[in-house]
């Protein structure tokens, strides 16, 4: 894949995750609103809200692993960066590599044991086989992602140091 794509690609889910944001604040927004003004509130906003933010959350994922930017301690690197940055650089990409891969693999089995089932969302009665699928391949490609991220950092300026 060419850098040019993976910022495109990036682009579009850091831009849909922004949208989801928007999206659940908005509805939250409204449904105070109506509450306020007219007494009633916005059928399944609970629900509806949750899944909105719960989505942007997730495809944000594959870029934070891609992009190396999961939250870090530097303790020790702050310390001395030329003995420990590099090492903790390494096992911090390494962990997030394997804790996306285990993330994808056990929601993957979890889906696979939904698969046709009538399962319904409770609010909005949206199929749960679906929703889990959607969360097992933005999980896929979040694991693939931290791979492309260990990759990126093994080929680091200063990888034999």
């Amino acid at each position: 894949m060419t850098r040019t794509a993976g910022r495109k690609i990036q682009s579009l889910l850091l831009g849909t995750a922004a949208g989801c944001f928007v999206i659940g604040a908005g509805a939250t927004v409204l449904d105070v609103i109506l509450r306020k003004t007219a007494g009633v509130n916005v059928p399944a906003v609970i629900e509806f809200t949750s899944f909105v933010i719960g989505l942007g959350a997730l495809v944000s994922f594959p870029v934070c692993y891609a992009q190396r930017s999961h939250v870090t301690a530097q303790l020790l690197s702050e310390l001395r960066p030329r003995t420990f940055s590099r090492p903790l650089g390494l096992f911090g990409v390494f962990v997030a590599m394997i804790f996306a891969v285990i993330l994808f693999v056990v929601m993957a089995d979890n889906t696979w044991s939904k698969l046709g089932s009538p399962e319904l969302s409770r609010d909005l009665a949206l199929p749960m086989p679906v929703l889990l699928g959607i969360v097992t391949v933005i999980l896929g490609v979040s694991a693939v992602a931290a791979i492309i991220g260990m990759i990126a950092e093994l080929r680091r300026k200063g990888a034999g140091k």
